[in-house]
């Protein structure tokens, strides 16, 4: 079955439309016009790009006309030729054969590729490396262990991040006094999930006072969805006669990194020594220098990875289709998972010669299989309460 996959293009104008996929979820699908290209040149391109992402090196008409096109070798040179002035190919030398340009992956992952099933030894596999985190206590813990197995099964960079609590529910928030000027502030949302934030005050804190303005802060937030506590939380908590007014107002100004900023806690990213034992990579210092930057940099991966939240289905982008020029050379693919209403992000990257045929159906089995782990926690945390 030919199933291409959502994107984000810059570029020629694309057309969308959206496929029902299993669990009420909807694939939204880019398809780009390929008017320019003859059935012959689609069956070409399709099988250079699938012989280029096998070997890494550029392919020659000769290889190519060896791959079952029943095209003569002089046929297909010819093609090739057409396909590099239309932008889809390009000569990475005189003498060699040609590569896909980001233009060539771009009409291969949303018209011609044909996605391979996820394997049960992949899919047993990865259950096992997942199921024994539903009985941590920690959220993060699970997400963690689900960008290991995305690197672990891909072999490529695993990327996840934790979930977005503007659309939660408030549940609760305690408070820790840690020292005579720190506390720790405990959130949770009504799904279990939980954030934490120290704060330290200017002045020694009582405990009777942050027991009075945790009493405030629960007493008049809880059942709110975070968004609109967001919106609300100066007025609700500034107009109370109760608590302390310093320990209030240090709420209200810290909420949004609170409840809704993104961190590089937030991000987990794993199986940078599978990124860089690719030849794209490994064999250029600079291009190595840049990416080191980036993933050190966590803060600005986990902004990329928080722009991704509204994308569903599968999201693909191609070299320059990233945002970052240091992903230039790189494909990012991208899912949403679901977690109660609320949402966070999990994918891959590596460069843009990547099996995209059997990275795309990987990304939305283990997407699936992340819900499920997710509601399993939730349940069990339930039974627990």
């Amino acid at each position: 079955m030919r199933s291409p996959s959502a994107a984000c293009f810059e570029g020629t104008l694309p057309h969308t439309i959206a496929l029902p996929l299993e669990a009420s979820h909807t694939l939204f699908i880019v398809v780009h016009p390929m008017e320019d290209l003859s059935s012959r040149e689609r069956a070409i391109l399709d099988r250079l790009v699938n012989v280029f992402i096998d070997t890494g090196e550029p392919v020659g008409s000769r290889t190519l006309s060896k791959q079952g096109l029943d095209l003569s070798a002089a046929t297909v040179r010819n093609s090739m030729s057409d396909l590099e002035e239309k932008g889809y190919l390009f000569q990475p030398h005189t003498s060699a054969g040609r590569a896909p340009t980001d233009k060539g992956y771009r009409v291969f992952v949303d018209a011609l590729m044909e996605h391979q099933q996820v394997s049960e030894v992949d899919r047993q596999r990865m259950l096992e490396m997942v199921e024994d985190f539903i009985r941590q206590s920690n959220v993060d813990s699970l997400i963690s262990q689900v960008s290991h197995v995305i690197a672990d099964v891909s072999q490529q960079l695993g990327v996840a991040l934790m979930p977005r609590f503007n659309k939660g529910t408030f549940r609760s928030l305690e408070m820790v006094q840690l020292s005579e000027s720190k506390m720790l502030l405990i959130l949770t949302i009504q799904s279990g999930l939980v954030k934490t934030m120290v704060m330290e005050a200017d002045a020694r804190i009582d405990q009777r006072d942050l027991n009075a303005t945790r009493r405030v802060v629960n007493e008049r937030l809880s059942g709110l969805s975070v968004e609109d506590m967001l919106k609300e939380v100066e007025e609700r908590l500034m107009s109370s006669s109760e608590g302390s007014p310093k320990l209030l107002r240090m709420i209200c100004d810290n909420a949004d990194n609170l409840f809704e900023a993104v961190n590089d806690e937030d991000l987990h990213l794993v199986g940078t020594g599978n990124f860089f034992m690719q030849p794209e990579f490994c064999e250029s210092q600079a291009r190595m220098a840049e990416l080191i930057g980036l993933f050190e940099e966590r803060t600005q991966m986990a902004e990329i990875l928080n722009g991704r939240m509204e994308e569903d289905g599968v999201a693909i982008t191609i070299g320059k289709e990233n945002e970052s020029p240091q992903l230039k050379d790189c494909s990012l693919l991208t899912s949403k998972y679901r977690f109660g209403n609320v949402t966070g992000v999990i994918g891959l990257m590596g460069p843009t010669r990547m099996p995209y045929n059997k990275m795309v159906p990987l990304l939305r089995y283990i997407t699936g299989l992340t819900e499920t782990m997710l509601e399993e926690k939730a349940e069990t945390r339930a039974l627990h309460e």
